[in-house]
C-alpha cells in the first residue's frame, strides 16, 4: 500500500520504482505485479510466507558485501534542507559499476490500510534525486563519496525520519535478480544541525576534500571577516584527538589537518566525526582516514 497513490501512504515514485523491476507473479499465462512481494537471491515469495521473510533477508544480510558504506550529513531545520553524503568503499578485487540511490523514509507512520495493518515502516516519502540514482564505477579498492540535497516535507514527522541509501548492479541477472551489493540506513537526527545567524556566507556548509585521506585533509568554509571559529575531531568512540581554532579571514578558508593528534602523533585508519562551530555554522561531519 507504500506505492499505490490512491493510499495516504503512497508515492508515485514508490509506485514508478516498484514497476522498474520484473512482474514476480505469473497468472494464466500472463505476468502479473502483485504486492506484498518478496524477490530474494531470485527466488520469489509472495505474501504467504510473510512470515519468513524475517529470517530470510536476515540469511541475506548475514553474507559478506564487496562494499563498505559511510554516511552522514547535515541539515537546517528552521528550512527542513540539509546535504546527505555516503561514501561507498569497494573492498574486492574487481571494478564495481552499479547505480547509487537516496531514500528518504518514514517510520511509524499511522493508517488503518484494507488489509488491516495500521503502522507502517519505511514509508517511502522521496527518491533523492530520482528512483534511478547515479551511475557510478568504483575502481577494485577504491572509494567515491555521493551527496544530494534534500528537502523533506512538512508533514513528515522528523523524529522518525531516516535516510536509506545501496548501491544496486546496472545489469539484471538471468535469475531476475538486480543484485544491492550493500545498504546503510542514517536517521535524521544523527545529521549536523546548521545554525545560521543573521548575516549571509558565501559558503554556509563545511566541505572535507579530499575524503577519503591519505596524507591530510582540509576543511573549506567561508565566514565573515573576524570571525572565531574551532574544529574538534574525536575517534568513533568520542574521545577528543584534536582541536584546531582560528580566525576568518573573510575569504575561503582551507584549514588542513594533518592527520595527526594533540601530541602529533599520526591517527590510525579509520572514522573520525568533527564538530564546527562559530557564530554563524555549526555543523557535524566525518572524515574517513585510510
Amino acid at each position: 500500500m507504500h506505492v499505490y497513490t490512491s493510499y495516504p501512504l503512497g508515492t508515485a515514485e514508490a509506485h514508478s520504482r516498484w514497476y522498474s523491476y520484473p512482474p514476480p507473479y505469473w497468472y494464466q499465462s500472463s505476468w502479473y505485479y502483485a504486492t506484498p512481494w518478496l524477490w530474494i537471491d531470485g527466488n520469489k515469495d509472495g505474501a504467504y510466507t510473510y512470515s519468513q521473510w524475517a529470517s530470510k533477508v536476515a540469511l541475506r544480510m548475514a553474507q559478506p558485501a564487496p562494499v563498505t558504506i559511510t554516511m552522514w550529513g547535515d541539515w537546517w531545520p528552521a528550512a527542513g534542507t540539509g546535504t546527505i553524503y555516503a561514501q561507498f568503499r569497494n573492498d574486492s578485487t574487481a571494478a564495481i559499476n552499479g547505480h547509487v540511490l537516496f531514500v528518504i523514509t518514514e517510520d511509524s507512520c499511522y493508517y488503518p490500510s484494507p488489509n488491516g495493518d495500521q503502522w507502517h515502516n519505511r514509508v517511502a516519502r522521496d527518491y533523492i534525486p530520482n528512483i534511478t540514482g547515479a551511475t557510478v564505477s568504483i575502481p577494485a579498492g577504491d572509494s567515491i563519496t555521493y551527496s544530494q540535497p534534500f528537502t523533506l516535507g512538512s508533514t513528515w514527522n522528523r523524529n522518525r525520519i531516516k535516510f536509506v541509501t545501496f548501491i544496486q548492479n546496472v545489469n539484471m541477472s538471468p535469475d531476475t535478480t538486480i543484485e544491492i551489493w550493500q545498504g546503510g540506513i542514517l536517521p535524521l537526527a544523527d545529521l549536523g544541525i546548521e545554525e545560521h545567524g543573521s548575516n549571509e556566507v558565501t559558503m554556509s556548509r563545511v566541505v572535507t576534500p579530499p575524503n577519503p585521506c591519505v596524507n591530510s585533509t582540509r576543511f573549506g568554509f567561508t565566514l565573515p571577516f573576524g570571525s572565531n571559529y574551532s574544529i574538534t575531531l574525536f575517534d568513533v568512540t568520542g574521545r577528543q584527538v584534536r582541536q584546531i581554532v582560528g580566525a576568518s579571514t573573510g575569504s575561503e578558508e582551507n584549514v588542513l589537518w594533518d592527520l595527526k593528534n594533540e601530541i602529533g602523533i599520526r591517527v590510525n585508519a579509520g572514522v573520525y566525526l568533527y564538530r564546527f562551530e562559530s557564530e554563524t555554522i555549526r555543523t557535524t561531519g566525518k572524515v574517513v582516514v585510510q
